[in-house]
């Protein structure tokens, strides 16, 4: 009888879970431990593991888990380790686990029901679930309670004496544990971490720093750097890091030869891909928390670099954890909005239909829990203990947000569809979004501006770009009504600026939609350039081009609390893929897509986008275009002429 190789298997939802609790207690900020401001919950401590099996001959089987646990064949119980014949016949098998500090997790070597994923599981209720798992965790050694890192060692570009020291420079933004030798017991160091020269050298102001003492070396827990001061030091003393990272393929690539927008995009994957871990984090700095504003956002750029589907689960399931619903995910309004949004949007990725149907409760629990906190008008409102966030901006945010009703709106669109591919009734989301669609209008449009206002409640009618940036992406205002946007807000240098690429992001992303493409590219250039020509490694949390010297670095009343290794700051990652190289899916799974370039005043360029099964790659020499793809499905679009891109075959058309 051939054995099937198997692995550790668990709960579902429970591993992701178990690692966002981990990363969530892990923050530390001027000396103090400092876990996430929100709840959270935990892996369900004791679970059930179900299978039904033939097998025409006797075979074996020995449970081996991390937890207190038996297994019971047919109706007789085993310890865990004991080896237990399987007489040749029909057998249900079960398994009970219990662990109150960690994640319960199983793993059944047998010839005849390895554990893999199709083990059902339960939580000690009727209701079961596909078991979790993952190809990775197929050893004994490892259990998964440990996160699948890799490792690479990294040495400093640069070593000198400062007064009352020495200084280590790494050359780049970067994360792992720091290793320092050559020390004596009888020292007492003060070890000061910086994303920037002044943050590591200013040690009694810096955000993360430790002492040490006592031992003749060191191996520090991980932390982000790219300088590292210890003050205290004798010359000798020597430092180097683990970078610690996940292993991703970059399946995404983009070259502009000489222009600034080449290093733009090659410093956003440097910084994407170090929030890239067990999930898609904030930043690697300061937080290392997962935010779903910013997960959202990644999730757009990892389909134009990573297209790894795996991430996007993970940080779903992190994000939402499990029932029943205490608040709003992160405290953020807008956030719970952006998780049912992206729910359908991740379906539209990857068509995985079995994950969506596993989420689809989830999302209704999430969805329901929004609807309770409507006001009068039928309008999403912050209630005590919420956040209103939108964007780091002065806008008004009393009462009933127009941003946050377009979120909604677009939210319960989000949900009739979900409900609909899962063969559920979704009409009623449907029509309260249709009726909300008309409310936005009726409350917050105001024809004089020619835009939305922020909020009516509190009678400043006050235009902010956010509302109006959703109405151009979410298709709130019509062609019409978004060229007057179009001129009487994103292109009003009255209307205040964005700052944060964050919704830099979302902007840009509009104007794309608008045509504005050349301007975008100018925008990316000077905004995501201006941070380059400082200095950078890697794209911050903020930016603000009329600051100078260390202003650039506070952020959160504190010296030295932006994150200048943010997330939310590769944009131009999806803004180049999808407009210049033009590449985007226009059926579920990209079973059909289309490539649409655009020069955007570039002289040349050339790229490839992942797709689900293969890639699309795009050259511009100035004259034509050339796009092969490895996967069938798609058109090359230029001007009015198309024609059918056939998987393999090169495809040229002139272009200019």
């Amino acid at each position: 009888m051939q054995q099937t190789k198997p692995r550790w298997i668990w709960h579902f939802g429970d591993y992701e879970v178990y690692h966002s609790l981990l990363l969530h207690a892990r923050r530390q900020e001027v000396g103090c431990d400092y876990p996430a401001m929100w709840y959270t919950t935990t892996p369900h401590a004791t679970v059930e593991f179900y299978k039904t099996f033939s097998c025409p001959k006797e075979g074996y089987l020995t449970l081996h888990s991390n937890a207190k646990a038996f297994v019971r064949l047919d109706d007789v119980m085993y310890p865990a380790g004991q080896r237990v014949a399987v007489p040749a016949g029909e057998h249900k098998v079960e398994v009970r686990a219990v662990k109150v500090d960690g994640l319960p997790c199983i793993f059944v070597d047998s010839d005849v029901c390895p554990s893999d994923q199709s083990w059902q599981v339960s939580h000690m209720t009727h209701r079961r679930y596909p078991a979790g798992g993952q190809p990775v965790y197929d050893s004994l050694d490892v259990t998964p309670e440990t996160f699948p890192f890799a490792y690479c060692p990294m040495q400093p570009v640069c070593t000198r004496a400062v007064e009352g020291g020495m200084l280590f420079d790494f050359g780049r933004e970067t994360f792992g544990p720091l290793t320092l030798s050559g020390t004596r017991p009888d020292d007492k160091l003060v070890v000061s971490y910086g994303e920037s020269l002044e943050e590591a050298l200013d040690w009694q102001r810096t955000t993360l720093w430790e002492k040490v003492s006592g031992k003749e070396a060191y191996t520090l827990v991980a932390r982000a750097f790219r300088y590292v001061f210890v003050k205290g030091a004798r010359q000798g003393l020597a430092a180097s890091m683990q970078l610690e990272y996940l292993p991703l393929p970059r399946r995404g690539d983009f070259s502009c030869p000489g222009d600034v927008l080449e290093k733009v995009w090659h410093t956003c994957v440097d910084t994407f891909h170090l929030n890239s871990r067990e999930f898609f984090l904030d930043g690697i700095k300061r937080d290392r928390w997962v935010w779903s504003g910013d997960a959202y956002q990644s999730y757009m750029i990892n389909n134009y670099l990573f297209g790894d589907e795996a991430i996007v689960q993970r940080t779903i399931l992190a994000l939402r954890g499990h029932d029943a619903v205490e608040q709003h995910i992160n405290t953020i309004l807008d956030y719970s909005l952006y998780w049912l949004i992206s729910l359908e949007e991740t379906y539209f990725t990857f068509a995985n239909l079995e994950f969506t149907r596993q989420m689809l409760p989830l999302a209704r629990s999430l969805m329901d829990f929004c609807l309770g906190r409507l006001d009068e008008n039928g309008f999403i409102i912050g209630q005590e203990g919420d956040w209103v966030f939108v964007d780091w901006s002065d806008m008004d945010k009393t009462g009933a947000v127009c941003a946050e009703q377009m979120l909604l709106a677009r939210a319960l669109e989000a949900m009739a569809s979900l409900c609909t591919l899962c063969g559920e009734d979704g009409r009623a989301y449907a029509a309260r979004a249709a009726e909300l669609r008309g409310k936005i209008d009726a409350f917050f449009w105001r024809e004089d501006k020619g835009a939305y206002i922020d909020s009516f409640a509190s009678g400043r009618e006050n235009v902010t770009r956010h509302a109006n940036i959703f109405a151009i992406l979410y298709g709130f205002a019509d062609e019409a009504r978004q060229r007057v946007i179009l001129q009487r807000v994103l292109k009003n240098d009255a209307i205040g600026a964005i700052t944060t690429p964050y919704f830099k992001f979302f902007e840009l992303d509009a104007l794309c939609r608008m045509g504005c493409m050349e301007e975008v590219v100018s925008l990316m250039r000077s905004y995501w350039g201006g941070m380059l020509e400082l200095g950078a490694t890697s794209i911050w949390e903020y930016f603000d081009p009329t600051q100078s010297g260390t202003q650039h670095f506070g952020m959160y009343d504190y010296p030295y609390d932006k994150s200048l290794c943010h997330a939310w700051g590769a944009g131009p990652i999806y803004l180049i893929g999808r407009y210049i190289l033009g590449v985007r899916p226009t059926a579920p799974g990209a079973a059909a897509f289309e490539v649409a370039p655009n020069p955007c005043g570039l002289p040349a360029f050339s790229g490839t986008v992942p797709m689900r099964q293969g890639e699309v790659r795009v050259t511009y020499d100035g004259t034509a275009v050339a796009v092969c793809a490895t996967v069938p499905g798609g058109t090359l679009r230029v001007g009015d002429t198309t024609c059918p891109l056939e998987a393999g075959r090169e495809v040229r058309l002139p272009l200019g």
